[in-house]
């Protein structure tokens, strides 16, 4: 078995790796470096559409390999990918077999729209229900095209004004002018710890996806096997979540497994100088102490709390939601809150008892018409709360009238935890609260890049200049701790060891573990 990895190394997120036996490849995640992404773009400075995958390919973003990319991202600018530097041509050959997803995070599925239209897409109901909702509720151009294919630079037909017209006229395709079996991607629902059989040169191949705690629903860890050899692949995860148990099942099958190795993620890998002198375990917050210290300011607090969580983290909203009850409080979430939730719903209504009961048991979404859960719905347009105000979800909520707005937590203000993020901060005016009345909860974690930081001192001047009490960090990482993950390795036990997602993956080398440590080159290819 080979194994080749293009993204996730001597950084976080990115991860784009290649795993091959006999005539099989497969590749596992590919997603946005945002190291190099931010070296180059910013919120407005972005890619060129128009240039298909050139300023990916050119600032290195994306691999040069020829046969992965759709034909349409090529042909246009064959005379830039087909020199000699990049070596990429149109063809119908195509080297991936098929692509599996670990989780929705842009440094996972950033670039799978660039695949090939027959490249077989596996991914698990949740994750699968998650990039439906971003397609729909981000403004990124390349959502569209992770469960559709929309190909680029076509022309259609114009439609005739008049009967008597002879000469066919043309024009670019948007949306509506593609058919369902054009768009049609070959999207596979995968089920947990289900064999997904494959046949190569080299005998049978099973790929089992098994899930795994992380900051968002749907994660998941593989084992593939081939003749008698398992390589592992974590993907994202910890075991101080709320669902630990997922991830001590997938420790044990991939014990059982005998892995000849793992690719492992290593975010909270500290420097040597860290690691030596224990430093890192100051960071350790589990989401058990997220809850209790939450709780705690929430009882305590008598007037408007607001909270800054990760929105797609499933565990920690439904947190909120639980506390705002236990305290007789109102959660006000945005629309693109409510649109995600709305979205599991819609898709369980389609689902057996067995399986709606399995998701419920971990998840338990509030009802729509619950007291304690509402929308909250900014002003937009005009700012006078009409229908001609709002556009595609937002209107939706508008209709449906369940919603609140900053009027109602003027008026009572104790009765509300209101959900408000950095881009919110202007409701501050609005909702006009007297000084050092107002507590806002960051439940999200620390900048850790220049924009980031940036963004943090502006929300901090909005804060300041309304008086809001702000409190220290009260968030429990997706990613594993440096402990646990030494014991989770050490268990395992695999013969070879290659981090990735870790900006030390030197330091895996003082882990005390049996395996080989192998510090992967971007390219290389490991054979086992």
């Amino acid at each position: 078995m080979n194994i080749e990895i293009f993204g996730g190394i001597n950084e976080i997120g990115g991860n784009k790796i290649f795993i091959s036996a006999g005539d099989k490849k497969f590749l596992f995640d590919f997603g946005l470096s945002f190291s190099d992404n931010n070296q180059y773009f910013s919120e407005f400075l972005n890619p060129r559409k128009f240039n298909g995958i050139i300023d990916y390919i050119y600032l290195d973003l994306i691999p040069p390999l020829n046969n992965l990319y759709r034909n349409d991202l090529i042909t246009p600018f064959s005379d830039v990918l087909n020199s000699k530097h990049y070596n990429i041509t149109p063809s119908n050959q195509n080297i991936v077999d098929a692509f599996f997803l670990t989780h929705a995070h842009m440094d996972h599925y950033k670039f799978i729209g660039f695949l090939k239209k027959g490249t077989p897409i596996y991914v698990n109901w949740i994750s699968d229900t998650i990039l439906d909702y971003l397609s729909k509720a981000s403004t990124d151009p390349l959502l569209s095209d992770i469960l559709n294919f929309y190909e680029s630079f076509k022309l259609v037909p114009k439609k005739k004004k008049k009967a008597s017209e002879e000469e066919i006229q043309y024009k670019r395709a948007n949306k509506n002018d593609y058919s369902h079996s054009e768009i049609k991607r070959k999207i596979i629902i995968m089920d947990e710890e289900k064999p997904y059989k494959f046949n190569s040169t080299k005998g049978e191949i099973l790929i089992n996806q098994y899930k795994t705690d992380h900051s968002i629903p749907g994660a998941c860890s593989y084992i593939i096997t081939n003749d008698g050899t398992s390589i592992i692949y974590t993907g994202d995860f910890r075991m101080h979540g709320a669902h630990k148990e997922w991830v001590n099942n997938f420790m044990q099958k991939a014990k059982e497994a005998n892995p000849i190795a793992i690719i492992t993620e290593g975010t909270r890998v500290p420097t040597l100088e860290d690691f030596k002198n224990g430093s890192y375990r100051s960071e350790n917050q589990s989401e058990d102490d997220v809850e209790i210290r939450s709780r705690d300011l929430i009882r305590k607090h008598s007037g408007l709390i607001l909270v800054n969580c990760p929105t797609r983290n499933l565990d920690r909203l439904l947190l909120y939601y639980s506390l705002a009850k236990e305290n007789d409080r109102t959660f006000a979430i945005t629309p693109k809150i409510f649109q995600l939730i709305d979205s599991f719903r819609m898709r369980l209504d389609n689902m057996d008892e067995t399986e709606i009961k399995e998701f419920y048991k971990h998840y338990h979404l509030p009802n729509f018409h619950d007291k304690h859960f509402k929308v909250y719905l900014p002003r937009k347009g005009w700012g006078i709360f009409e229908s001609k105000d709002y556009k595609g979800y937002d209107k939706e909520v508008f209709k449906i009238k369940n919603y609140i707005t900053y009027k109602d937590i003027k008026t009572n203000p104790e009765q509300f935890i209101l959900y408000l993020d950095y881009f919110m901060t202007t409701e501050l005016i609005d909702l006009d609260q007297p000084e050092n009345s107002v507590l806002f909860i960051n439940s999200t974690t620390d900048p850790f890049n220049e924009e980031m930081l940036l963004k943090e001192d502006k929300l901090n001047a909005w804060l300041n200049r309304f008086g809001v009490l702000k409190t220290e960090t009260i968030h429990s990482s997706g990613h594993c701790n440096v402990d646990d993950l030494i014991s989770f390795l050490k268990e395992i036990d695999a013969d070879n060891i290659i981090p990735v997602h870790t900006n030390h993956p030197e330091v895996f080398k003082n882990f005390g573990l049996n395996g080989k440590i192998i510090l992967p080159k971007k390219g290389k290819t490991y054979t086992f």
